[in-house]
């Protein structure tokens, strides 16, 4: 059987195709597209961008008929809790199942999609946090009780709210006081951050595109993403778009992002954080993968 899942986000929109072939559970597409939707007033969404958004939901179809996926899942997260019901119910047309995920449902899916990877069997209890355009999810476990928090943080939030020009140079100092409120109350341990935030980070800090078998799973040290960040604050948004390793349509939120995962680490253990490409898209996948298999086995 192959499901594909849709993740529709604040910023971007994924796509992953996965098979189970005799107990065990093969990956075979994995891609994120820039659409922008956080942007909006009122509830609205501007025409363009909403256009954007079916084109790609169009071309994701496009993708699962190629691979003959059997089932179509998508999953709307923290911009389709604000955002009037039509706009979601539009995206799903053509899809098997569709849902709108609350920010603590994100927030678990995301930490059991690196807990039940065996990249990432050495991490002890660690502290999972997926940097959003519109929220910061984070989830952990400590003493055998399941913690799972989102925060209206998120990088499009933030660069709305505080960067008025570029190079933002001061302008996120309010930003940053914002966000080390919101997380105060964050654990000490491992840090493992997924989500285009982290991904496109790392890929920037390796001067090279964005490639998931290089930097799934990789450590970077808090003094890499400080110096990046200083780096950022003193550029216009033309520069920030031409680094190697930035994906195009981030460049005007991956200065705050950067600043959410760096306040972030400084709380959780104050020396850097593991990178993973994965979602709460793969538990979904895997979820409904699992189910599907004992059906057919019952």
């Amino acid at each position: 059987m192959k499901v594909a899942v849709v993740d529709a986000g604040s910023n971007s929109f994924l796509l992953l195709i996965a098979e189970e072939k005799k107990g065990h559970i093969e990956y075979l597409l994995d891609v994120s597209k820039v659409v922008g939707l956080g942007h909006f007033k009122n509830g609205m969404v501007d025409k363009g961008i909403f256009e954007r958004a079916k084109e790609t939901v169009l071309e994701y179809h496009a993708l699962c008929d190629e691979y003959d996926v059997e089932k179509r899942v998508i999953v709307g997260t923290e911009i389709f809790r604000k955002l009037k019901p039509l706009y979601f119910e539009e995206l799903s047309k053509g899809f098997d199942e569709s849902s709108i995920l609350s920010g603590k449902q994100e927030a678990r899916l995301s930490y059991l999609s690196v807990i039940e990877d065996e990249n990432f069997l050495f991490a002890s209890n660690p502290v999972v946090e997926d940097i959003g355009g519109g929220s910061v999810e984070i989830a952990y476990l400590r003493e055998d009780k399941f913690f799972a928090k989102s925060f209206p943080i998120g990088a499009n939030v933030l660069s709305d709210e505080f960067i008025k020009k570029y190079p933002p140079d001061s302008q996120l100092c309010g930003a940053a006081n914002l966000i080390r409120e919101d997380l105060k109350s964050l654990p000490q341990g491992e840090m493992v951050s997924i989500g285009g935030t982290g991904t496109t980070i790392s890929s920037i800090l390796r001067e090279s595109a964005f490639n998931p078998k290089q930097i799934h799973g990789k450590y970077i040290e808090m003094s890499k993403i400080e110096e990046l960040y200083e780096k950022l604050l003193s550029m216009d948004l033309d520069s920030i778009s031409r680094l190697n390793g930035m994906e195009r349509g981030r460049e005007r939120i991956i200065t705050a992002g950067t600043l959410i995962l760096l306040e972030s680490v400084k709380k959780i253990n104050g020396k850097g954080c593991y990178i993973s490409v994965r979602g709460h898209r793969y538990t979904v996948a895997k979820d409904i993968l699992e189910r599907g298999h004992d059906s057919s086995s019952s």
